[in-house]
Formats: C-alpha cells, sequence, structure tokens
C-alpha cells in the first residue's frame, strides 16, 4: 500500500521572516501489514528460556565446584557466572509472578 506524505515545511530568511512555504511529496510503501507472524510460539520460547537459565545455573554450579577444588584461574570468571544464573533466575522468577497475577485477574473476573 503505498501512502502520499505532505510536509509543509517553512523556509525562513535569517533574520526569522518567513520567506516561503513549500510542499514536499514523497511516496512510500508501507510494510508494516507484510510482517509475517513468528515462526516460535510462546511456549517454545518460555520452554528455551528455562532451558537456558537451567544451563546458566549448572555452568555456575561447575565453575564454583572449579574453584572449591583450586581448578578454577580467574575468580572473577565464577563470580561472573554466578552472576548471570542469579540474574536469569530472578527474570523467570518475575516472568513466573506477573502469570499468576495474570491468571488470578482472569480467574477473578470469570469466576
Amino acid at each position: 500500500m503505498e501512502r502520499l506524505l505532505i510536509d509543509f515545511s517553512q523556509v525562513y530568511g535569517q533574520n526569522g521572516t518567513q520567506r516561503a512555504a513549500r510542499s514536499v511529496y514523497s511516496t512510500y510503501t508501507d510494510n508494516s501489514k507484510q510482517k509475517e507472524t513468528p515462526s516460535v510460539s510462546f511456549e517454545d520460547m518460555l520452554s528455551d528460556s528455562i532451558k537456558k537459565v537451567n544451563s546458566l545455573q549448572l555452568e555456575a554450579e561447575k565453575k564454583v565446584r572449579d574453584l572449591a577444588i583450586g581448578d578454577a584461574e580467574d575468580i572473577s570468571e565464577v563470580v561472573l557466572a554466578s552472576s548471570r544464573a542469579d540474574t536469569a533466575l530472578r527474570l523467570v522468577m518475575e516472568i513466573r509472578n506477573k502469570f499468576l497475577d495474570a491468571y488470578q485477574a482472569l480467574s477473578r473476573i470469570t469466576g
């Protein structure tokens, strides 16, 4: 779908007075209707996110274990892995809490 844009710009002189008005015409194609629906379902996306959080937790546990037995080269890697896992887990918990709140609100409306 093509649309016509009209821009009524003002052209001013150096002293601030209006010298002339002009119209600028341009066409563009509206691609907003051509967007495809995502091929990944919300359930798949949520499941993948939980799997990623789990892998981050396992990686952090491994690094902490390596630090405890003396195999860790750099403690900052252990702290960073633990921080990533903690942040990801907190995000998933907040998403879960929001879903529970929405479910409870819907059940109050329909019940």
